[in-house]
């Protein structure tokens, strides 16, 4: 881990941590390792406190110690409720590969400010680990801190796992050490079988019988400490596996900076550069397992990157693209993947900052464009161009507007749109591609547009039926860019329209067509309905100035087949065709009775005028239960009447024997003896019914009336709705007590108060006022 200068207890800290290689992250970023405060440790690592005292004391520091430095930092102390066990003696920490958390880059805008390639290091660099375990390629040497797996079998039976020592041994039981270091593993098995075949008879050299075999096979696999420095987001030593290439290390260490060099990535060992490793033969080329293999020791150096070029425009990948030394515009449209098919070669343009070095020869020419004869350049490696640092280059795409075509549209034609101009082709060629032209096509006259060279544009008027029939002077010769106009009939006249209005299944406004019929409209509008007058049709015309209408009654009949005045009756322009209601069709209506009756149900009404007595007569009549007086009446709509059914029952002819409507319910209660009180009385209770008793009565059963009651304004709600003040409540009704509106209560005093502290000021003013003038 790079140390940077930081206080005492963040040095002790870090250092420990790295000790154990058990922090989250491989190392930390350089702007955190300068802050003194060990809560953003915490932060980084993801430890909580106790888990960094565990930490620390397994790097060897005393509980004392831990105290001092974590209390010093603003770190809680340990609890007493949970002491910490004794620390048994902690073995050399193994190096061993640390879990890097995401990395975290600078943000970069979305217009194309970051580098091409760097986006692959925006992802967990957990998705790009090594294995800790075999497998491994068949050129790994093995070294200190390896793992071997032996497994003898048949007349011998062992399973040992083999650990490299510093030395580079393994321990074989009843053999010795064997030196396996730098060896492959299929070395390594050869070398091991050997010593073992000294000790087991059953191992025999090779084209003898063995009937002992031996298996060696890689376990887990040791780490290395290399270092990231330069142009990376987290620069710092790191504990990654012995497999791991460059760029997994530069995926431990979040990738490189905004200013590092994805061409030079740099390997040095020893303190001599022994590999340059250019990371767009990774991206484009998918080169990753051709990197050489990392080394304990190794330094990974990212320079800054020192020339980066944009492009932009009709390439396949735009962006902004590094530069070796060396490579000019051919090799960047390489990198880019070339340019696309709609790419201008005239011309490109680069948009230069001029070089330090050439501005003396240039004053007043700081920034530069150079265009670029693109098809050359791609054609003839000599012509290639050189780049600067910060050159833009931008390839433009050729213009929309196609210079061979011609086109026709409108919907008197049966395929309009553009086609191919070809020399000689006239207006009646041209219909003839777009597949001719419509039953409705306007023929008489079309316009054609035609573009000049100076981009104005003329019109030209033909007839497309004599240009169709080949007469030169309308079937004109057609040039570059002409569109050819066609319009239908349709385009230019309205379409004519009847109407048909009341009893038939769908009115509304109906296309006129050639020839139809009063019959036919009427079929095209679903028939006539149920309650049609069948026997004859109105019919408006527009009539001749004065008048507005003439009027014509058909006669008509419900099979349309037997019409024949209808059938013969061919409609014009703005007819209005008026079916009418049959004054003797009735649909049949329902009314409802429910509750104490005998037959309960909805019943169809029989005549316009029957009345409620007849309906509860068609019902059986009341039963003993029920209570008269306390029916309700409801009627369509939510409406809730007061009728009296006793009175209605006794005499048909009289006010409260009303006439059914459809929709009608008639509900008859059962009798309840009660009569319920409510509102401001002082215990709202429902009491039994009294004869004769009055509001009084029932008022006291309530405990009389709460002092905010208003007595003038108590009603009795009967049981069939009627509402009035006072009274005897039949059995059923409620009386309701409302509540006086309270008034605001008046404080006179203080208001007197107020008056008088107004007064004593006046008083005082014109005292004040007095004394000034004298």
């Amino acid at each position: 881990m790079k140390l940077h200068s930081r206080s005492p207890l963040h040095v002790a800290l870090t250092s420990a941590l790295f000790a154990v290689s058990l922090v989250s992250t491989p190392c930390f970023a350089p702007a955190a390792h300068a802050a003194n405060d060990t809560r953003s440790l915490l932060a980084e690592t993801g430890l909580t406190p106790e888990q960094l005292r565990a930490k620390l004391r397994d790097a060897g520091q005393s509980d004392a110690s831990i105290d001092a430095l974590l209390q010093s930092s603003g770190v809680p102390r340990r609890t007493s409720a949970a002491p910490a066990a004794p620390a048994a003696p902690a073995p050399a920490p193994e190096p061993q590969r640390a879990e890097p958390a995401p990395a975290t880059r600078p943000a970069f805008t979305p217009n194309g400010d970051e580098p091409f390639g760097f986006e692959m290091f925006h992802w967990s660099p957990a998705t790009f680990e090594p294995l800790s375990y075999g497998p491994v390629d068949a050129d790994y040497p093995l070294g200190p801190g390896d793992e071997l797996a032996l497994t003898l079998w048949g007349d011998s039976q062992l399973a040992l796992t083999l650990a490299v020592n510093r030395e580079g041994f393994v321990t074989l039981p009843d053999v010795g050490q064997v030196n396996v270091a730098g060896l492959t593993l299929e070395e390594a098995k050869a070398r091991v079988r050997g010593a073992l075949s000294r000790v087991y008879s059953g191992l025999r050299p090779t084209g003898q019988r063995s009937t002992t075999f031996v298996s060696l096979s890689m376990g887990k696999l040791r780490t290395i400490q290399v270092f990231l420095l330069g142009q990376v987001v987290r620069p710092g030593a790191y504990s990654i596996s012995s497999v791991s290439r460059v760029l997994n290390a530069l995926y431990a260490a979040g990738g490189p900076s905004r200013d590092g060099s994805l061409r030079d990535v740099r390997i040095l060992r020893g303190g001599q550069i022994v590999a340059h490793v250019d990371l767009y033969d990774v991206v484009l080329g998918g080169a990753a397992t051709q990197m050489a293999r990392l080394q304990n020791g190794d330094v990974v150096f990212v320079p800054s990157a020192e020339r980066r070029v944009r492009l932009t425009g009709a390439a396949r990948r735009t962006g902004l693209y590094e530069l070796r030394e060396g490579e000019q515009l051919r090799d960047l449209l390489r990198i880019a993947g070339g340019v696309l098919p709609e790419a201008e070669l005239e011309r490109a343009q680069i948009d230069r900052v001029t070089p330090i070095a050439q501005r003396d020869s240039l004053r007043g020419q700081g920034r530069i464009a150079v265009d670029v004869a693109l098809g050359r350049v791609l054609a003839d490696a000599s012509a290639d161009v050189a780049l600067f640092d910060s050159d833009s280059l931008t390839v433009y795409a050729l213009p929309d507007r196609r210079s061979n075509t011609v086109r026709i549209g409108g919907r008197g034609v049966s395929r309009p749109g553009t086609y191919e101009y070809r020399p000689g082709m006239r207006v009646s060629d041209l219909v003839a591609l777009a597949g001719g032209t419509t039953p409705d096509a306007y023929l008489d006259r079309a316009l054609i547009t035609r573009t000049l060279a100076d981009s104005t544009r003329m019109s030209l008027r033909i007839s497309p039926k004599k240009a169709l029939a080949g007469e030169p002077f309308d079937d004109v010769a057609l040039q570059v860019l002409d569109d050819l106009s066609i319009r239908s009939r349709w385009d230019l006249e309205d379409r004519q329209e009847v109407s048909i209005h009341g009893m038939v299944r769908s009115p509304g406004t109906y296309e006129l067509l050639e020839g139809m019929t009063l019959t036919d409209l009427i079929m095209k509008a679903g028939g006539l309905a149920e309650n049609a007058l069948a026997t004859r049709a109105e019919l408006a015309r527009v009539a001749e100035w004065p008048r507005l209408a003439d009027t014509l009654t058909v006669p008509l009949d419900r099979d349309l087949t037997k019409c024949a005045a209808a059938a013969a009756l061919v409609l014009k322009p703005h007819d209005a065709v008026f079916l009418r209601r049959d004054p003797n069709f009735i649909e049949p209506s329902y009314a409802t009775i429910e509750g104490e009756v005998r037959f309960p149900g909805t019943y169809a009404l029989l005549r316009r005028d029957e009345r409620v007595s007849e309906l509860v007569e068609r019902a059986g009549g009341l039963t003993d239960l029920a209570y008269a007086r306390g029916v309700t009446f409801l009627r369509e709509g939510g409406s809730k009447l007061a009728i009296d059914l006793p009175r209605a029952l006794r005499d048909a002819g009289s006010a409260a024997n009303i006439t059914l409507v459809p929709g009608d319910i008639v509900r008859v209660p059962r009798f309840t003896p009660t009569v319920q009180i409510e509102g401001a009385v002082q215990s709202p209770v429902t009491a039994l019914f009294q004869p004769g008793a009055g509001v009084g009565f029932y008022i006291m059963q309530a405990s009389g009336f709460r002092q905010d009651a208003d007595r003038r304004g108590v009603v009795v709600i009967s049981p069939s709705g009627r509402v009035r003040k006072g009274g005897r409540p039949e059995p059923g009704s409620r009386i309701i007590v409302p509540a006086r509106v309270q008034e605001e209560q008046k404080d006179h005093l203080k208001d007197f108060a107020t008056l008088m502290s107004i007064l004593a000021s006046a008083a005082t003013t014109v005292y004040l006022v007095g004394q000034s003038a004298k």
